[in-house]
C-alpha cells in the first residue's frame, strides 16, 4: 500500500497521521508507505522536540517517505548521509523515515515516482536566515539538471510526480502565491508535466485540498491511496 498526504509541519499538522484519522495504517507494514509532499518539519531544532516526533513516526506500522518543502532546516538536513534506495538518492533519517531527494526517480511497487521538493517561503521577510529560513529552500541548477537527466534515463515515462509546490499555470491561475520568487521552480514543474508521460501529480504547499483535474491534486489534510 502507498498513501500520500500534504504538509505535516511537525508538530503543527502531524496529528492527521494519528490512527483515528488514518485508520488504514492498522493494516499496513513497514513494506507499505506514506508519502508527505513537503514541509515535513521533522528536521528542525535538533533537540528533544524533533526526537519525540521522529520516534513516534518510526514506531508507526508504515514507512514514511517525504520530499522537502520550504520549511525545513537545510543546515541539519545536509548532515545526513546520501545513499541509494529504490533507484534514487535518499537520506535515511530513521530506518523507516526516508527523505526523497530532488530530481530523483524511484521504482516502488513496480511504479516510477519522480520527486522534486523545494518552494518559496512567502513569509521569509519575517524569518531569520540560518535559523528559521534557508536559501536552499529553492533548488539549484545542479538539482534542476539532475531531474531532467534522470527523467531522460527513464524515457520521460513515469507514473507519479511528487513535489511540494505546483506547476506555473496552477499557481498563477488558482493559488497565486509567491509567483515572482517561485517562478523558476513553477516553470520547471510545468516543463516536467509537458515533457513526461505520467498518471498523477501530487503536491502540497498551498494548504488546500483540491482536485485541480483528473491528474493534478493538491493535498493538505487529505490522505489518499495511490496503490
Amino acid at each position: 500500500m502507498i498513501y500520500v498526504t500534504g504538509d505535516t509541519h511537525i508538530p503543527l499538522d502531524i496529528k492527521k497521521l494519528e490512527e483515528k484519522y488514518f485508520p488504514e495504517q492498522r493494516d499496513m507494514t513497514k513494506n507499505d508507505y506514506l508519502i508527505i509532499c513537503g514541509d515535513f518539519g521533522g528536521i528542525w531544532g535538533n533537540g528533544r522536540g524533533d526526537n519525540f516526533y521522529l520516534n513516534k513516526l518510526e514506531n508507526k506500522n508504515f514507512t514514511t517517505l517525504w520530499v522537502d518543502g520550504n520549511h525545513e532546516n537545510f543546515d541539519l538536513l545536509k548532515r545526513y548521509k546520501v545513499t541509494k534506495w529504490m533507484g534514487g538518492n535518499v537520506q535515511f533519517i530513521k530506518p523507516s523515515i526516508i527523505h526523497l531527494m530532488r530530481g530523483q526517480v524511484y521504482t516502488i511497487e513496480d511504479k516510477k515516482f519522480f520527486t522534486f521538493g523545494g518552494g518559496n517561503s512567502i513569509d521569509k521577510s519575517m524569518r531569520e536566515n540560518g535559523r528559521t529560513w534557508w536559501a536552499e529552500e529553492m533548488p539549484n541548477k545542479k538539482e534542476y539538471e539532475e531531474g531532467l537527466k534522470n527523467l531522460k534515463l527513464h524515457n520521460y515515462k513515469i507514473d507519479y510526480i511528487i513535489s511540494h509546490t505546483a506547476p506555473y499555470s496552477i499557481n498563477k491561475n488558482i493559488f497565486k502565491k509567491g509567483l515572482k520568487d517561485e517562478y523558476k521552480l513553477n516553470k520547471y514543474l510545468e516543463k516536467i508535466e509537458k515533457t513526461c508521460e505520467y498518471k498523477k501529480h501530487y503536491f502540497g504547499h498551498f494548504h488546500e485540498d483540491m482536485d485541480i483535474d483528473d491528474k493534478r491534486i493538491a493535498l493538505y489534510k487529505r490522505i489518499l491511496p495511490i496503490l
